[in-house]
Parts: C-alpha cells; structure tokens; sequence
C-alpha cells in the first residue's frame, strides 16, 4: 500500500477499501455524496444510492480506521447513517449559499471512535465540537474557479480545520470520495499522509495536480530537514 506522501486510487470505492486491512489507515475523513440529485460525473445521485454506500461503503470506512471515522452527510442525510458516537459542526457566518429554512450557515459533522486525546487546544485548534470558518471560506457561489471544478467541493479552509482538529499529528488519512482532491490538499498542507480513492478519472487527474502542487508548497515551507 504504497502512501509517502500520498496515494490516488482511480476506481470505485468499495472495491478499493476492500483490498485494504483492517486498521490500516488512521482516520477517515471524508464528503460523500447527499443524496439531492447533484449533477455529477458518472454518478447518479439519488436517495437511494446514497443508503446503498451507507449500508456497504460506510462498514468498510469503520473496518479500515484505527482511530475514527469522521464524515459530512448533510443536514438532511444525519438520519440515515448509524448512530454516530458524537455529533459536532463546522459554521460559517455568510450568505454564500441557501437551504430550506434560510441561508445555510453550518454543515454537520458525525464522529465515530473516540476523540483525539488533551484538553483545551489540538494541533492549534480549540477541542470543541464546533469548528468557525470565517467568511463561509468558499461555500456556495462564492467557491472559487478552481474549487467550481467539482460539482460540490468543500472549501480548502474548512477541511484543514477539520483535519487538524480530529486527526492526530503524521496520521494516515483517508478519503473514499476523493473527488477534485480537497482533502488531500488540506491532508498534505497540515503535514499528513493520504490515501484517496475516486472512480471519475477527470477528477482524479485534478486531484494528482491539486496534491502534487500541496506536496511542493509544504515542501518550500520546511526547513531544511524538517518532515
């Protein structure tokens, strides 16, 4: 399972996390799709193939993570995934984009195994179950050209918070809904390894140059020596 300092698996994610031990990565942290009928390649995004990757992709996500398996399901979508050990959130005070009751200001985010360990503050972020971006950080129509590449990206912001937050420092990171290579991106920049699976080939090629372009920004930012 070759990582350093990252691996892109092209191919559908089921299929990959079942070649993969038990254990073998440290962490999950991954978008998958809602469910809403987004417009994405090659995928059709209904109601129904959203509670077929929770019943078969969702085990292997849980049998693969030594530590914790953290994912963003949407507002709507927390019903339809097991019980999470703990429930937290990522706000954002903007206008960037619109849900059902309003301008949608956070986005869910369900913990499973136990949190990182201390108190107070981890890797520079307050241990609290709510992480604020500022600015909305790119959400909705105020994504920028390289995040509209993808039909529903999370912002670069957001997802190094989350990673720095609930992800102990060096960890293997995993995610199975790689799409355009965000959190691969946020992994790298905050000094993690990555594994990313995503069965789009375009995306996949987005996501290598994306990574690729992290992989020589954290390298100019070190020391010499420094990993």
């Amino acid at each position: 399972m070759p990582v350093e300092p990252y691996t892109l698996l092209h191919g559908d994610c089921l299929e990959l996390l079942r070649t993969l031990p038990d254990n073998s990565v440290d962490a999950v942290v991954t978008d998958p799709p809602y469910g809403i009928n987004f417009p994405y390649k090659g995928y059709s995004d209904t109601r129904e193939n959203l509670i077929e990757i929770i019943r078969f992709v969702f085990p292997e996500m849980i049998r693969v993570a030594k530590n914790r398996v953290v994912i963003m399901p949407g507002p709507t979508q927390i019903g339809l995934y097991p019980q999470a050990d703990w429930v937290g959130a990522v706000c954002w005070n903007t206008t960037g984009s619109f849900g059902k009751y309003g301008f949608n200001q956070w986005t869910p985010l369900l913990f499973y195994g136990k949190d990182v360990t201390g108190f107070g503050s981890v890797n520079g972020q307050l241990k609290s179950d709510v992480i604020q971006i500022s600015g909305g950080g790119g959400v909705g129509f105020q994504r920028n050209n390289e995040e509209k590449q993808h039909t529903c990206p999370k912002p670069l912001n957001m997802m190094r918070k989350i990673i720095q937050r609930h992800v102990e420092p060096s960890s293997l990171v995993l995610d199975p809904f790689c799409g355009s290579g965000t959190t691969g991106v946020a992994a790298i920049l905050e000094g993690f390894r990555f594994i990313g699976c995503e069965r789009e080939a375009d995306y996949v090629d987005i996501a290598r140059a994306r990574i690729e372009a992290a992989v020589n920004e954290r390298a100019q930012e070190l020391p010499m020596g420094g990993s």
